[in-house]
């Protein structure tokens, strides 16, 4: 499995005022903190680890007793409790305090802190909600691993093409190899 230790290299700040932090929540998620995270739809899928093969896998909350394994790849409700948890408390308050009093918190933190510094780092959308498509996000995954061609086989598997149109290493120095990625606009086409 792919797996990487995002805590090792990115301390939370815990000097940051429960002010800042609810903020950054605000920015990030936006109108996810407002939804009815108690409504069936809104909370539908659950994001679990295979026993057999380690890897991700989706499930449906209330036709399987999943909860017990449930991994933390809903950021859009975790921000949602956390900025509840929040608003209870002094904003002028250390963030280190919150978490000491709510350690369920931290990875939330971490997240949030990241995703404001990288606008690109966080999932903004409800991804276990009923309507939620997990193609979508196989997709944005797989593009960052060079999958550029995409056959969709059913709402939850893809066939990809990887490194299409790509130089062979015999060609790097006759082009701009920068550019492969992207094709080139057909005149007339």
């Amino acid at each position: 499995t792919m797996s990487a230790d995002e805590s090792s290299g990115f301390r939370i700040d815990g000097t940051m005022k429960v002010a800042t932090m609810l903020a950054i929540l605000r920015h990030v998620h936006g109108s996810m903190l407002d939804q009815d995270w108690s409504k069936p739809d809104a909370i539908a899928r659950i994001w679990y680890y295979s026993a057999e093969k380690l890897e991700p896998r989706l499930g449906e909350r209330f036709d399987e007793p999943l909860d017990a394994f449930e991994q933390p790849l809903s950021p859009a409700r975790d921000a949602a409790t956390m900025a509840r948890d929040l608003s209870l408390c002094d904003g002028d308050s250390s963030l280190a305090e919150f978490l000491l009093a709510h350690p369920e918190h931290r990875h939330t933190a971490r997240r949030a802190q990241l995703a404001a510094r990288l606008p690109y780092a966080e999932i903004r959308d409800n991804t276990i909600a009923a309507s939620m498509l997990p193609i979508d996000l196989l997709r944005c995954k797989l593009s960052f691993f060079g999958a550029q061609h995409f056959d969709p086989r059913s709402d939850r598997w893809i066939r990809i093409n990887m490194f299409r149109g790509a130089p062979f290493p015999d060609e790097l120095g006759q082009s701009d190899a920068d550019f492969w990625p992207y094709a080139e606009a057909v005149a007339g086409g």
